[in-house]
């Protein structure tokens, strides 16, 4: 039912977003730049909106339910937050806190709770989608260990728009595997997928920084846990997300030597078995090409040597991580965020039909899943061997 009901919002979304025309277009001085929202849930099952808005040159900062200020000078920006029993009327209620209207389509990232994400997203992303001024392409994160409103009144050092530090913070930790980069669209579109349970980034308060590494996961729509970030690298090269990434390993010669190793291809593909009266069989086979960009201590190995045991470290992490991934998914999650199940309905559209109800939950923990990893390094640097100091 939530995946019929997404659907349709989506489809009605996209119609209002192609149509929209030059009826709805007004002067940016009059209206309040949104960079970043955060929605929480309060203890008494209240829902609390809080808006980080680009401040004018010209305002000041003071007045109720705002915060600004700071920085060696005064923050680029303010928050207004407001608490009402619905998200609709949060949101109205934040313009009697300031004196525009606020322009949603520049938001740059929205923040769940942890709280929020565990009682059900839903309809929180339904109402979002309503709208016709919705930034479809605004990142979605879930914050781990503090509340969506500390995130977006966070200040930040290295950037004087939180909302933007956000993101690209996001996409440096998507860039190394290890956090997955999903706008509001695409999370909508996992929600109604058929054979495959929402996964959404992270992100953590650390001191004047941020965290944006790991993966929230869902069954339905509610939260029900984490990965870590060598988990999520799991997932993200089971899924085939990873395009570059560095991964570090062990010399099998040395366990104290560490070698970077930068990935440039990466591949996945899944292979689906039923069969009447066994566990269905998983056999993914996933690809990587990549070149040696560290190594710290001294090895007076050939080069056709350090490549082939370079390779085999490479392809036991890879494998260790997917496996950790699965394992985790599996056993104490009983989510199948990997779309297992979207490959079981392509290939075996009557049996899905029996087990799509009970998938997740009871199918997907008993399937046997053999990850293969072919591992390729081009080459291992133009030194056979690293300087070593006399």
């Amino acid at each position: 039912m939530i995946k019929k009901i997404i659907l349709l919002l989506l489809s009605t979304s996209m119609i209002m977003y192609l149509t929209t025309g030059c009826w709805n277009n007004r002067d940016l001085s009059e209206l309040s730049i949104l960079t970043a929202m955060g929605i929480d849930q309060t203890e008494d099952g209240k829902i609390m909106v809080t808006a980080q808005i680009i401040k004018p040159v010209d305002v000041s900062s003071s007045g109720a339910g705002v915060s600004g200020g700071g920085g060696g000078g005064e923050k680029s920006f303010v928050t207004v937050s407001s608490t009402e029993r619905t998200i609709f009327a949060a949101l109205r209620s934040l313009l009697s806190k300031i004196n525009k209207k606020i322009f949603y389509s520049s938001s740059q990232v929205i923040v769940y709770s942890e709280e929020l994400a565990k009682s059900g997203i839903k309809d929180y992303v339904d109402f979002i989608l309503r709208d016709h001024e919705t930034q479809f392409k605004s990142l979605v994160v879930v914050a781990k260990g503090t509340t969506a409103k500390e995130i977006v009144e966070q200040a930040y050092k290295l950037s004087k728009i939180p909302g933007g530090y956000i993101r690209e913070t996001i996409k440096n930790s998507k860039s190394r595997g290890f956090t997955k980069e999903i706008p509001l669209l695409g999370m909508a579109r996992e929600l109604s997928t058929e054979g495959r349970e929402l996964s959404i980034g992270t992100i953590e308060k650390t001191d004047d920084l941020t965290s944006t590494e790991g993966l929230a996961v869902f069954r339905k729509d509610k939260m029900i846990g984490w990965l870590d970030k060598y988990e999520t690298r799991g997932y993200m090269f089971l899924t085939g997300r990873v395009k570059s990434a560095i991964v570090e390993v062990e010399s099998t010669d040395n366990p104290k030597e560490i070698i970077g190793i930068e990935l440039m291809k990466v591949s996945s593909k899944f292979k689906v078995s039923v069969s009447d009266n066994k566990p269905i069989e998983v056999s993914v086979k996933i690809k990587v090409e990549g070149n040696v960009g560290e190594q710290h201590s001294y090895s007076g190995q050939s080069a056709e040597k350090v490549c082939k045991s370079l390779t085999n470290c490479l392809e036991e992490k890879i494998t260790k991580e997917c496996y950790s991934a699965i394992a985790k998914c599996q056993n104490e999650y009983k989510s199948d965020i990997f779309g297992f199940g979207i490959h079981v309905f392509d290939k075996y559209p009557n049996y899905w039909r029996k087990v799509t109800s009970v998938w997740s939950e009871k199918i997907f923990p008993t399937i046997k899943i053999k990850v293969n990893v072919d591992a390729k390094i081009n080459r291992t640097g133009l030194l056979n061997k690293t300087i070593k100091i006399r």
